[in-house]
């Protein structure tokens, strides 16, 4: 499609979901992308052949003065794109929270909404049970700042499309904007199955919400009972959690194995020989992780909130949990049951390949991106 599209968010510095939704886009589009944080080194190789804008490269950053890495990315990520002006597009794309004030200069948008601010909503009350009075004072005041900015911009936004039912119900509850759900998918074909070894596997970003407590203790009472499995966890570790990671570590013991950074080859390794995917973080937004399971003929085992329960079946292709004793449960039927285990795998990757390919996700954005400028351009 001949559209000069521009792509706007925050970062580009992992291998997450939000990061391979972004590269899809830009590849499909020609788009170039515009993004305050780029880290070529951790995020997908596949940035460094495309136009990639980077303003606070080697420049000086407020992420470098003590005053918390969330807090400084927040002040100078909402006044860069509530303040930036772009040029020479047809259509801007955002993605990730304070990107869609760029709607405050610059339109057409389409807002890809991966979630409404979690830290301002739906995690708000358990971001603060843990902090101090002090804190809690700077927090609070915080999140009014950036209200006041998402209230007077997000109404101004030509369209939003959501990644998940989950996704949706935020918006229209915290947002009152309605939305379009589109689900991101996976490259199902670069993933493979090389069998059913006796470890369970948890990828995530190494982060408190992802909950590896509950997954590491649904590990060790798993197996108390039965002997001779392991756990891998693998992700990044923001730098702002390494105390986090180091208590993980204790906690899991030597049956419980952690990889940092892994490469995508190691990644889909790792995938293709478990003998089942374990991914229980609060309220997820939506989640690749199970079709990531699904594409490699594996089953998940997932909290039963959030994303997962759009692509989770409970029984067929994985399970939905809500505790660690029936996680722990789950995992125990599944190793007793191999041949039950490749059968739910097998329902999995047959689901990826009917509802969630990438040609039916740029197929959607394309009609909608065509029909945006159209309606601009005819105002």
């Amino acid at each position: 499609m001949s559209l000069r599209m521009v792509i706007v968010t925050p970062f580009l510095e992992a291998r997450g979901g939000m990061e391979r939704v972004v590269l899809k886009l830009a590849q499909h589009f020609d788009a170039r992308v515009h993004t305050l944080y780029y880290d070529p080194e951790h995020t997908f190789e596949e940035f460094k052949s495309l136009a990639v804008e980077a303003p606070t490269k080697n420049k000086f950053s407020l992420r470098n003065l003590p005053i918390g890495r969330r807090l400084a990315t927040g002040i100078e990520a909402g006044n860069h794109f509530y303040n930036l002006k772009l040029h020479d597009y047809d259509l801007v794309n955002t993605h990730t929270t304070p990107s869609e004030w760029v709607r405050n200069k610059n339109s057409p948008v389409i807002w890809y909404c991966h979630s409404p601010n979690r830290d301002s909503f739906d995690l708000y009350a358990w971001r603060m049970k843990n902090k101090s009075l002090l804190s809690k004072s700077a927090y609070w005041a915080s999140i009014q700042a950036f209200k006041f900015f998402e209230f007077e911009t997000v109404p101004k936004i030509e369209w939003i499309f959501a990644n998940s039912t989950n996704t949706q119900t935020r918006i229209k509850k915290y947002l009152s904007r309605e939305s379009e759900v589109l689900h991101p998918c996976v490259e199902m074909e670069k993933f493979r199955t090389r069998g059913y070894e006796k470890f369970f596997f948890f990828p995530s970003r190494i982060v408190p919400e992802k909950q590896h407590v509950f997954a590491i203790e649904a590990f060790k009472l798993f197996a108390s009972r039965t002997k001779g499995w392991k756990l891998i966890i693998a992700g990044s570790v923001p730098h702002t959690q390494e105390v986090h990671y180091k208590k993980l570590q204790a906690l899991g013991g030597g049956s419980v194995v952690f990889e940092r950074d892994l490469s995508d080859a190691r990644l889909r390794d790792l995938y293709s020989r478990c003998y089942c995917v374990l991914y229980p973080p609060v309220n997820e937004d939506f989640g690749l992780v199970p079709l990531e399971a699904f594409s490699s003929r594996k089953p998940c085992i997932a909290m039963n909130e959030g994303g997962p329960r759009e692509t989770i079946t409970d029984g067929v292709d994985g399970f939905l949990v809500g505790t660690v004793q029936e996680m722990a449960a789950r995992m125990e039927w599944l190793s007793r049951n191999p041949d039950k285990c490749e059968i739910m795998g097998k329902h999995g990757r047959r689901k990826v390949e009917k509802k969630f390919t990438w040609d039916q996700f740029l197929k959607r954005f394309e009609e909608k991106a065509k029909e945006t400028v159209d309606a601009h351009a005819a105002k």
